[in-house]
C-alpha cells in the first residue's frame, strides 16, 4: 500500500496499517508507506514504549536475521459504518481487521422535516454502548459530498452539512464521502476489491455510481461530484431524473427502472418489484430477460465513454445489481467491446461479489483511512489521536 505522498502522522499510519493488515515487520511498514526504515524504528519504539505495540514473534526468515513482527496490543478499535439511503440507515460496526458485527437496518424517509434528526439520534444511540472502542463514524451517502456537505438530489438533499451534526449529537468524528467513493477506499485499504492504481469502479443497484482510482489516488473532482456517473445524459427523449435533468443513465438502467420497464412489457405484474423482475429472468421469462438485455446494452455503451476518457487498467462492477449478472453481461460486454477501439478490447473486466454489509465495510473504511491522509484537518487528526491512545 505505498503511498505517493507521506502520510501527515506517521506513528498513526503505522498504527493504522498493522490494524488493517495484521502483525508486520518494521522493514514491511518501510516499504508499506514509502518512507525510511529509520523512521519507522525511531516512532515504533516510543509506540512500543507507550504501550500501544507489542512483539508477538518473528516473520519467516529466507535465510537472513528473522524479523521481529509488531501488532496492536489491546484490542482492536471499530468504527460505525453507516449507509445512507433515501429509505433506511444501514449500520454496522467495524473492526479495523475489515470484519464488520451483525448489521442493523433503520427505516426512514430523508425527505421529511425531521429526517436529519432522527438520523442523528438513531446514529447516537446505536454508537453509544460502545462509544468508548470507536475511532469514529464513517457515513456513506449517494450523492456529490464537498467538505463534508451533502447533495443528494435522491434523498432531497441540498448542501446539508450532516457531518457536524451527527458530530453534535454523538461526540465522536465523522468522515462522510460518496457511498462508491467508499467502497474503492475499503478496496484500498483490505484489497477487496482488488482496484489497482488505475482503475474504474462502477456499482450498479437503487443508483449507478462510480468512483475513479488515478495513479493510486481517489479521483474527486473539484467539488466532490466525480464519478456521479448516473446523471450522464444517453437519452435525449428519456424521462426526467430525480436529479432534475431528463435522459440520465438512472432513468434506464437503475433498479426502479428496471421495475418500471417491465411492469410496461408485462414481464412482471403491474406494482411488481425489481426482486420480481430477478425471479421472472431466473425463471427463464423472455421479456425479463430482455430487460435485462437493453439495460447491459445501455451501461456498456456508456461505460465505454468512461474508458474513452479516462484510460483505466481495469473495470470492477459490484453494488447489489450483480446477484443477476449474468443477465446482464453478455449485451454489456458486446456493447462495451462494440465501442472500444480495437487496442482497448481486452480491457479487464472484473464482477466483484456483493455482501449485504459492503456498504457498512465501505463506509467504515472511511475513518480508517484517516491515518494514510496527507492532509490536516481536525477530524483527521481526531481519528489519529484516538488510534495513538491505548485502549483501557
Amino acid at each position: 500500500m505505498a503511498r505517493r505522498n507521506t502520510p501527515a502522522d506517521l506513528s498513526a499510519a503505522i498504527i493504522g496499517l498493522i490494524g488493517t493488515r495484521g502483525p508486520q515487520s518494521r522493514a514491511d511498514l518501510a516499504r508499506a508507506l514509502d518512507v525510511s526504515a529509520a523512521a519507522v524504528t525511531n516512532l515504533t519504539r516510543q509506540l512500543l514504549a507507550d504501550g500501544v505495540l507489542t512483539s508477538v514473534g518473528t516473520s519467516s526468515s529466507g535465510g537472513g536475521r528473522p524479523a521481529t513482527l509488531l501488532d496492536i496490543r489491546q484490542g482492536r478499535r471499530r468504527a460505525l459504518g453507516v449507509k445512507v439511503t433515501p429509505n433506511h440507515l444501514f449500520m454496522a460496526e467495524v473492526d479495523l481487521t475489515g470484519d464488520p458485527a451483525q448489521a442493523v437496518s433503520v427505516d426512514l424517509d430523508t425527505r421529511a422535516p425531521d429526517a436529519l434528526d432522527v438520523i442523528a439520534e438513531t446514529i447516537a444511540d446505536y454508537a453509544a454502548p460502545n462509544s468508548d472502542l470507536l475511532l469514529g463514524v464513517g457515513m456513506a451517502v449517494p450523492g456529490t459530498v464537498d467538505g463534508g456537505v451533502v447533495t443528494s438530489p435522491g434523498m432531497g438533499w441540498q448542501r446539508v452539512d450532516v457531518a457536524r451534526l451527527v458530530r453534535q449529537r454523538v461526540g465522536l468524528p465523522v468522515v462522510i464521502d460518496n457511498n462508491v467513493n467508499a467502497l474503492a477506499i475499503a478496496g484500498q485499504l483490505y484489497g477487496r476489491p482488488g482496484l489497482g492504481p488505475d482503475s474504474l469502479l462502477i456499482t450498479i443497484g437503487f443508483g449507478i455510481g462510480a468512483a475513479i482510482v488515478s495513479r493510486g489516488q481517489l479521483f474527486r473532482g473539484a467539488f466532490g461530484g466525480a464519478g456521479e456517473f448516473g446523471h450522464i445524459w444517453v437519452d435525449p427523449h428519456g424521462e426526467p431524473c430525480a436529479c432534475g435533468l431528463s435522459g440520465c443513465l438512472e432513468t434506464l438502467v437503475s433498479d426502479d427502472a428496471l421495475a418500471r420497464r417491465a411492469q410496461e412489457t408485462g414481464a412482471i405484474p403491474d406494482g411488481g418489484s425489481k426482486d420480481d423482475l430477478n425471479e421472472a429472468a431466473r425463471a427463464g421469462e423472455q421479456r425479463a430477460l430482455e430487460v435485462f438485455a437493453t439495460a447491459g446494452f445501455h451501461l456498456g455503451a456508456a461505460v465505454s465513454s468512461l474508458v474513452h476518457v479516462l484510460d483505466p487498467g481495469e473495470v470492477h462492477v459490484s453494488g447489489e445489481g450483480v446477484d443477476v449478472w449474468e443477465f446482464w453481461e453478455p449485451s454489456f460486454m458486446k456493447a462495451l467491446r462494440a465501442h472500444l477501439p480495437a487496442h482497448r478490447r481486452d480491457l479487464r473486466v472484473t464482477v466483484d461479489d456483493w455482501a449485504e454489509d459492503a456498504w457498512a465495510h465501505g463506509a467504515a473504511s472511511l475513518v480508517f483511512a484517516s491515518p494514510f491522509s496527507s492532509s490536516r484537518n481536525n477530524t483527521v487528526d481526531e481519528v489519529r489521536d484516538l488510534l495513538r491512545t491505548p485502549q483501557q
